[in-house]
Parts: structure tokens; sequence; C-alpha cells
């Protein structure tokens, strides 16, 4: 293999603040190098350089043997550099051709040659291994499928690096072994890929380097020989990860909430479980099995056609989040970016803005109590950096998620349903959600979490229940908790 790829004594720096302290990088042609680090270890910042997102304040891109320096990312598009990021850059409204062919369509005589972008999409979606129909419009696929797409939107444009952020967070294990297939061919071609994951796991499969990035700096790299989960994760962090699913005394007492033969229409049917104070439920099953819509029904979001949710033994109606909330539950929601921050307000106000009713006298806002709640928050889960004015925008995946759970800790609940608690997280950062859901446990919460990360689930649960499309496929004792089991029901 020969260098395509060299990025040497990289820095950058944002307001006063370093972020990258002369960082070198180099790729293979045909080769899958994985950067791995915590949240904020400047992993997006490297890549945003590369994709000409942001500019280095020092340091040489070298591309191909020739000194290069992307002022947009349209230059690196042109290049030859293509970025697939955790948040797909897709058009739901147009078809697959063209979303690939967004931009670049085929005109003649003022006229958009559709024939021709389908044959090349088709061709492109044979050499990753996949036939859906280019014609498809791309709000109608799945997780999987769009990936796909972003990939042929990638290989369109003759890319020779393509950098993958987080390509796997969302797909079931199926998808994920399929996936794999696809990239071990594109490798084969010759294409080369940054891979960026927090789920170090993957990479013993994959990767043929990982190299590991902590506060701005490279602070190691592996070869596939080398690999070993606690190696990484020790590289990463800079300790010993001791324990990562907690161990916390607590007891599960009464009933808090129970649902009995829940429907909504035909998205989900005759639901029935209950969850008790001091007890973490997990639910488990595939992207698409209903797990969130069944959430989005005990909070009000998603009408329920059928059957009744009891709190306390008494039955409520739950039209709203906001009835939800005042009845003390709350959900805290896979999508953080969409759902569950504003991402041009800072760490204070996204905190505050559930209980402004509580921090104000007289329709005013008490900046008072606002920070003091932002403060209180800030330091009870380490968000970095520590600062109540910092947009959450600016905030790593796992600071940002803190935020979205700080939000709804503040205030004792009855019920706290965790939706993909830890997605794009680093495996420190884990470790600390996984602390702070085990503390409420303890304090009487009953939490239900839904998560795809087997591991996770079996680690974290008192108990499980399993979905398949849209039903209740089975319960699982904490004594029966193995991934096989899971997987027999959730199949």
């Amino acid at each position: 293999m020969t260098d395509l790829l060299e990025m040497k004594g990289i820095r950058k720096q944002f307001s006063g603040t370093q972020v990258l302290f002369d960082v070198d990088f180099n790729l293979n042609r045909g080769e899958l190098h994985a950067l791995v680090g915590e949240n904020g270890a400047g992993k997006s910042t490297l890549i945003k350089i590369l994709a000409g997102i942001y500019q280095a304040d020092a340091g040489q891109i070298t591309f191909e043997g020739k000194a290069v320096k992307f002022k947009s990312p349209k230059d690196a598009i042109f290049a030859g550099i293509s970025t697939i990021h955790q948040e797909f850059n897709l058009v739901d409204n147009l078809d697959v051709a063209a979303n690939v062919f967004l931009g670049r369509e085929k005109i003649t005589a003022g006229l958009i040659r559709n024939k021709n972008i389908y044959e090349q999409t088709r061709g492109l979606l044979q050499r990753v291994d996949s036939n859906f129909d280019v014609k498809e419009r791309v709000k109608n696929l799945g997780v999987a499928e769009k990936q796909l797409v972003e990939i042929c939107k990638a290989l369109s444009v003759n890319s020779r690096i393509v950098v993958m952020d987080e390509p796997t967070a969302v797909l079931s294990a199926k998808e994920i072994n399929k996936f794999f297939e696809v990239i071990m061919g594109l490798k084969k071609e010759g294409l080369a890929i940054i891979y960026i994951s927090h789920r170090l796991e993957e990479l013993p499969h994959i990767a043929d380097r990982v190299s590991i990035l902590r506060d701005g700096k490279m602070v190691g790299e592996l070869k596939t020989k080398e690999f070993a989960k606690d190696a990484i994760t020790r590289m990463m962090i800079g300790r010993d990860l001791v324990e990562q699913f907690p161990s916390v005394a607590k007891t599960i007492n009464e009933t808090i909430l129970r649902v009995d033969s829940l429907s909504c229409d035909k998205i989900i049917r005759n639901i029935s479980f209950e969850v008790k104070k001091g007890e973490i439920l997990g639910i488990s099953g595939l992207v698409g099995s209903g797990r969130t819509e069944l959430a989005r029904a005990i909070i009000g979001i998603n009408r329920i056609s059928a059957g009744k949710i009891y709190l306390n033994n008494k039955h409520v109606i739950i039209d709203s989040p906001i009835k939800a909330k005042k009845l003390g539950i709350v959900m805290i929601p896979e999508e953080r970016k969409s759902e569950g921050l504003i991402l041009s307000l800072d760490i204070e106000n996204n905190i505050s803005l559930p209980y402004l009713d509580m921090m104000s006298y007289f329709l005013l806002v008490s900046n008072r109590k606002t920070a003091g709640n932002g403060n209180e928050i800030i330091h009870k889960l380490a968000i970095k950096p520590d600062r109540l004015n910092v947009k959450t925008r600016n905030l790593s995946g796992g600071n940002q998620q803190k935020v979205v759970i700080g939000k709804w800790i503040y205030k004792n609940h009855q019920v706290l349903i965790f939706d993909e608690p830890t997605r794009g997280v680093d495996v420190g950062a884990k470790a600390e959600i996984y602390k702070i859901i085990s503390e409420l446990a303890k304090s009487g919460a009953a939490i239900i979490m839904i998560s795809s990360d087997l591991p996770e689930i079996i680690g974290m649960s008192d108990r499980v229940i399993v979905m398949r499309r849209g039903e209740l496929a089975g319960e699982l004792q904490r004594h029966e908790l193995e991934e096989h089991a899971i997987m027999k029901l959730a199949f």
C-alpha cells in the first residue's frame, strides 16, 4: 500500500482554546483507518479540516503526493474526499437517484435527463450489493438503505477517501454485518476509509489500524494484531475503566407504571407490561420493532387507539408530553439534536426550559434561579466545558446528551424513559451516564431504557421485554439475560 493522505502537525484553536495540538494522521489506499477518542477529543475538528469546513491554524495536508488546502467542502469533494455524517444529508421528498446526483443532474437542452441518472444509480447500488428501487422516495427507506444512498453519493463523484462518522449507530446486528460486507468490497476496489466509531468491539473485524485522540493530541496507534478493547479504552480516557456498568444497591418496590393492552393504530399492538419503583426495565428489539413508538405513546405524542395506562394503580389519560410531565413521566429522546435540545440556546437555558414556571416571579424569569439550576446540573453530571453560556451546538455528543438528561433530573420524576441513552457517546461518557441512570433508580424512580446495544441492555436492566413488529415477543428476567436469548425473541 502507498500513502494516500498525510496530515502533519495539524493545529486548531477556537476563541483562544486549543483543540488540536500538532496532530499527525495518515491513510493508505484500500485501508480502513479507525479514528477513536472520547467526545470532545478533537475527532470532528480534525475531520472537518480535512473536509474543508474548518481551516487549520498550522500544519500541512498532502493528498496523492501533493500539498492541498481545502477552503470549502466543495473543494474536498472535487478532490476526491467525501464525508458521510452521522445525521444523513439527504432530501426525504426526492427519490434515491435525485439524492445521489443532487446538484450534478445531467441536463440536455434545459431538461434533466432522469433516465441517465437512474441507470448510473442502479450501477452504483450494484457496487454496494443492493438493488432497491432508485425511484423510491428517500423518506420511505430504512436507515440501512439511507446509509447506502450516502455511500453511493460518495462513489458517484469518484471519491478516493470516504469518512464515515458513526455509520452503525442505528443499525441492527443483521444490518451491521451487511454493512461490513459492503465496506470490505469497497476496500478491495482501493477505496480508503476513515472510520469514526464509539463501538470499539467492531474495530477488530474491519479496521487495519486504529489511531487514538485524547484532549486534542494523538496519543497512539494500534495495528490489527494489537487490538484490545481495554487497551484502546485506556488510551482514550487515560486511565483504566474499572467498572462500566455500576453495581448499585437498590430496592425494587411497588408498581408505578402499568400499561394494559396498549395499541396505536397499526404501529404497536396489544402491549402490556409494568415497571416498578427502583427498577430498570430494558426494552430491546430490532430497529423498527416499535420500541420508540411505544415510548411516544406513553408520553402522549402518539395517539392511543386502544388500551389503558395506570400510574400508581390509577387510570390516567395522557394526551400530551405536558400532561405526562405534570404526572411525573418524562422521556429523554433518541434524537437529541432535533428533539432534546435547542442548539441555538446555551446550557443554562436548555436545562431550565422545562421549569420556567418554577423559576419565575410575576412572569419574569429569575436569572439567579436558572443559573443556580444550570450550575447544579453541570457539576452533578460533569458537563464540559463547565460554563453556562456555551451554546449546546458547540458541545461534543456526550456532553449534549448530559444536558438533555440534566433537563429532566433537576426535578424528581416518577418515571424516566431513556431512548438510546448512549448513542454516539464515547466509552467514558457511557460509564458516567450508566451511573446517573443507576442512581436515579436507587432514588426510587422507575426507569424504562430502550437500547439497541445488547451489552448495555444486559448490563443495566433488572428485566427486559423484547418487541418484534409492533408486538411484545417475550420477557426475560435478570438471570435469563443473554444476547442469544434476546436475539431469538427479536427475530
